[in-house]
């Protein structure tokens, strides 16, 4: 990387804790990627109707018509057919309408607007988290305002799909790195409100962030950048997120997928990969059946030697041995019967003995009768003997004439 840090942004430090390949395609190879999913087409819309709304409103508010014949003329004026729907299920029809909707709840919800002044859209505000600017991050916020009582709202819109917590709110960076930035620009920043609108859901989520909060934030972004900067291997990392990826044509766990679904059916079947996991596949299974149909004769050679009382079963050529081995069976490490066997042999003061509870050991020192007869009662109750078979296979030698 560049001996000159770069200004972080809480987006490209989300990047990396997403997918580190991912962040370095976007980030250090600067791999630009000309796709756009239908998502972030439709939270830029929203975010521009929200944006004329209030830069308006200075002079006038906007009518609810007027607002949304602006969402259609931007709509229209940007969309192509290159915008990506990855939900195969939705239409741009189902996009745009859910767009509209959004745009009218809020309308309904915040008119006429009042409850706050507002002081700046699309604020872009810069965010030392040290001492000597080492460390920098900038972020735009989508609307700050004040109230009469002297509270900053730092507000930002979200068309997400899905309905955080308060708890994950509470706990969410980006806004509370914001905070850091507006407290830095005016004296008299005391109180401050952080605002997510997730419109969708026609929910407001607020938080609030303590200064000691804010030290805690500072020093854990600072070592997530050490963390991203010090990263070497940028690795992928799969997730429900993959299916937005524009990198997916270069991530070696798309790559191959990718190339597939542009592929005309005679060629898909035709691909080696295609056919290296067709046929791995096939042998994997046959595999199995055979290791399934292999156990089920070996429970048989079992039972017959149990029942004939014999221990070598003869073949054609070949004879199975069959040899069992008695053992003990200790409760699982993590479990309550565990702590309370290892309790009751620290107490004897036999640890040392059976290696840590090793199975061998304690086996070993149960049959010796070396241990007073009343621990090895108190140790019997936690185990449980176990027999485990095997059967060898060797030349069957027949008698010379």
């Amino acid at each position: 990387m560049s001996n000159k840090r770069p200004t972080y942004s809480h987006s490209r430090l989300q990047t990396f804790e997403n997918c580190p390949l991912q962040y370095k395609f976007k980030y250090i190879d600067r791999i630009k990627s000309e796709e756009e999913g239908i998502e972030a087409f439709l939270g830029k819309r929203f975010h521009e109707a929200m944006e004329k709304l209030y830069g308006d409103m200075r002079y006038k508010i906007l009518t609810l018509d007027e607002l949304l014949d602006y969402f259609d003329e931007q709509w229209e004026k940007n969309y192509s057919e290159d915008i990506v729907i990855v939900k195969k299920n939705r239409t741009k029809e189902d996009y745009y309408n859910l767009c509209k909707e959004c745009i009218k709840n809020y309308y309904q919800r915040y008119y006429p607007f009042n409850s706050s002044k507002l002081i700046a859209l699309e604020k872009y505000v810069k965010i030392n988290l040290d001492d000597y600017g080492n460390y920098q991050l900038g972020g735009y916020i989508d609307r700050l305002s004040q109230r009469e009582d002297g509270t900053y709202e730092i507000h930002d819109y979200k068309t997400s799909g899905s309905l955080p917590e308060q708890e994950k709110i509470d706990n969410d960076r980006q806004l509370a790195l914001y905070q850091l930035g507006v407290q830095n620009l005016w004296n008299d920043v005391e109180k401050v409100e952080l605002i997510w609108h997730y419109v969708v859901f026609d929910k407001e989520i607020v938080s609030r962030r303590s200064n000691e909060q804010l030290e805690e934030l500072k020093k854990e972004t600072i070592a997530l950048i050490d963390r991203i900067e010090n990263t070497e291997e940028f690795l992928p990392n799969e997730s429900a997120l993959c299916d937005w990826c524009t990198y997916q044509d270069l991530c070696p766990l798309k790559k191959h997928k990718t190339k597939l679904e542009s592929l005309p059916v005679n060629e898909y079947l035709a691909d080696d990969g295609v056919n290296l996991v067709n046929t791995y596949v096939k042998l994997k299974k046959e595999i199995s059946d055979r290791e399934a149909e292999l156990n089920k004769v070996k429970e048989a050679v079992f039972a017959y030697a149990e029942r004939e009382g014999i221990s070598v079963i003869c073949g054609s050529d070949k004879q199975l041995k069959i040899s069992q081995t008695e053992g003990l069976s200790v409760p699982s490490k993590k479990s309550e019967e565990r702590k309370k066997l290892e309790e009751i042999i620290r107490s004897a003061g036999k640890w040392n003995e059976v290696s840590t509870l090793d199975n061998s050991a304690l086996k070993d020192k149960l049959k010796a009768d070396k241990w007073d007869k009343g621990l090895v009662d108190e140790i019997k109750k936690f185990i449980t003997p176990t027999i485990s078979k095997r059967i060898s296979i060797s030349t069957l030698r027949r008698d010379e004439d």
